[in-house]
């Protein structure tokens, strides 16, 4: 999941190609971002920050709110499918446990495959194509999942659908460049509550089609949201910093006229400013690059970062936030997975039939959409006591209580469900701690190749 904005409202957005443009705003306008709200003002000349921020939050930013949240919705929907996937295989192909979690393991390798691949289209090609292109992917390789004649062609298939899942960032850039610098990270959370819906819709579709018609209809059903997508990409603007990076100072100002008009307000008196070619990337300044450089480039950027963020006084602080994202990546998909898993291996309403399907009994299956949901009071618990208790306090708090939680799993008898619940919502909060917390340790320009 992507970056936000640091502690002082600067806007650091990461790019697609996993390069973070934490200064933005100096790189398009030339100087820090204004707040969002009409300037007093107006300039005779205005930069794409200004102009963004003169137009504020309205109509045409819930729009694409919700276009984005649709693609953090379809993602989820791919993730919470795993834990179905796996069991219903094994039921139909007769799979070994070693060849079940293939089926998982198949489509993370893929994500880290296809993340830097799709962002750098992303940035050659303009956020709206890499957008479409990830959404076009994922789509078709995921509606030839549901049709897989083996469980070899369906390893292939979920493979190609994680490289497809990598390219989910550019949907958060997309999202995060139509945004006014004020109230960027209440936005972003309201991005991740997207996700949360994902998993419980998925949860929800499980329970009503997966008995009676089976996974690979669940498969099918899973894509609709990316086709949707799909539908409707041509009303999708490109976004106004990407165009007038890449010299197209005409479109870009189209997009604001447009952007203007949808929450009823006009741009600022003047024009449009060109940045200067000083402040630009050598590869943004000159047209005239080779192929060679336009590759390269990024990988000698992402080197230097890294070499950056693994010396000084900042590769203790690198290494503790690693290893603290690491551990909310293992327990939530861990729980995910850990969720069908139990409620399969436990029940005696769950299991293979005689023809080779995969059933599970309307009461677990009502208890795996309850533990989806928990996601969402977990977003609330962060929200509350982030401001209150403060970051680090919070983060303690959520984690010690997820540890809680699922070290309870080990001896807990009967039904599992609330403690399922209580580990989904802590890893949650602690989630979205994490997000808030990051970047105001003060490596907002290094986050995303942190």
């Amino acid at each position: 999941m992507p970056g936000a904005p640091d502690a002082d409202g600067m806007d650091i957005t990461p790019d697609t190609s996993g390069r973070l443009q934490s200064t933005i705003s100096q790189t398009i306008g030339g100087g820090p971002a204004h707040d969002a709200g009409p300037l007093r003002q107006p300039p005779s000349q205005y930069t794409v920050t200004e102009a963004v921020d003169y137009i504020g939050f309205g109509k045409f930013q819930w729009l694409m709110l919700l276009y984005t949240g649709l693609a953090w919705c379809a993602d989820a929907m791919e993730m919470m499918l795993l834990s179905f996937l796996g069991p219903a295989a094994k039921c139909e192909w007769g799979l070994t446990p070693s060849q079940e979690s293939l089926i998982t393991s198949v489509v993370f390798v893929g994500t880290m495959s296809g993340a830097y691949a799709w962002g750098s289209l992303g940035d050659a090609k303009g956020r709206k194509l890499g957008f479409f292109a990830t959404a076009l992917f994922t789509f078709t390789f995921g509606v030839l999942s549901a049709v897989a004649p083996s469980y070899e062609w369906l390893i292939f298939f979920r493979f190609w659908v994680g490289l497809g899942l990598g390219g989910v960032p550019v949907s958060f850039t997309l999202y995060m460049e139509f945004m006014p610098t004020k109230g960027r990270g209440v936005w972003l959370i309201w991005l991740e509550a997207f996700w949360t819906l994902g998993s419980c819709i998925e949860a929800g579709l499980a329970w009503l089609v997966l008995d009676s018609l089976g996974w690979r209809w669940l498969l099918g059903l899973s894509s609709i949201p990316l086709g949707l997508l799909m539908v409707l990409y041509p009303l999708l603007p490109e976004t106004p910093y990407w165009l007038v990076l890449n010299g197209d100072l005409a479109g870009a100002d189209a997009v604001l006229q447009r952007m203007a008009k949808i929450n009823g307000v006009h741009l600022p008196q003047g024009g449009l400013m060109m940045p200067n070619q000083k402040q630009l990337q050598p590869d943004q300044a000159s047209n005239a690059v080779s192929w060679q450089q336009h590759v390269m480039q990024p990988y000698n950027a992402i080197a230097g970062q890294l070499k950056e963020i693994l010396s000084g006084g900042l590769l203790t602080t690198t290494l503790l936030l690693q290893f603290i994202w690491f551990t909310n990546a293992l327990v939530y998909y861990g729980l995910v997975l850990l969720t069908t898993s139990l409620h399969t291996s436990e029940s005696s309403q769950a299991g293979c039939n005689a023809e080779g399907k995969l059933q599970i009994g309307q009461q677990d299956l009502l208890s795996i959409f309850i533990t989806s949901t928990a996601e969402m009071p977990g977003m609330v618990f962060s929200s509350l006591l982030v401001d209150f208790l403060g970051r680090k306090r919070t983060l303690m708090a959520s984690l010690m209580l997820c540890g809680a939680a699922t070290t309870t799993l080990i001896w807990v008898t009967g039904s599992n469900t609330a403690w399922l619940f209580l580990g989904r919502a802590a890893v949650m909060a602690s989630y979205t701690t994490l997000y808030v917390y990051t970047p105001e340790v003060r490596l907002a320009r290094l986050l995303y190749t942190s």
